[in-house]
């Protein structure tokens, strides 16, 4: 009896979870002294020529951070962009206030992987090495998924 109650309990567990739409991130995720980044995706691109990338970088220090910048072993650059009326522009950094989070998504701050020496594809994991101000530099990997895969992972706030 006590294992069907556990049994009922842990159902009951995962389906408050569902119902409040909480559910593990496939996202990469690092941590570096006041540095997280987390829900790090990169929806399947559309050619080799380049691929977005989306997550949400967290200060979780005292003073100003600053993404300014990145490489990987699969894209000979990585160029920060925002969109603005649906037009993109490179950007010099990415700043993240002390003590908040800054969410890289469709239609705002992004990374760009530009010439991707591979093709990618879903179940494909790209290296991210990210550079910030001050100093600071992580590594994370970020999985391949299709666009709505990868959009439904980022947080909404």
């Amino acid at each position: 009896m006590r294992r069907s109650g556990t049994v009922a309990l842990a159902s009951a567990a995962a389906a408050l979870a569902l119902a409040g739409g909480c559910r593990a991130s496939r996202g990469g995720a690092a941590v570096q002294g006041g540095v997280a980044v987390s829900h790090v995706v990169i929806p399947v691109p559309a050619s080799r020529a380049e691929a977005s990338v989306f997550m949400v970088i967290e200060n979780r220090s005292g003073a100003r951070l600053t993404l300014t910048g990145g490489s990987s072993p699969d894209a000979e650059t990585i160029r920060l962009h925002r969109e603005i009326g649906g037009l993109m522009e490179p950007v010099p950094g990415i700043e993240v206030p002390a003590g908040s989070r800054v969410r890289l998504v469709p239609g705002g701050y992004h990374l760009m992987l530009e010439n991707v020496g591979r093709a990618l594809s879903v179940g494909d994991t790209v290296i991210l090495h990210l550079d910030f101000e001050p100093g600071v530099s992580l590594t994370v990997k970020a999985p391949l998924l299709t666009y709505t895969d990868a959009v439904s992972d980022l947080p909404v706030r």
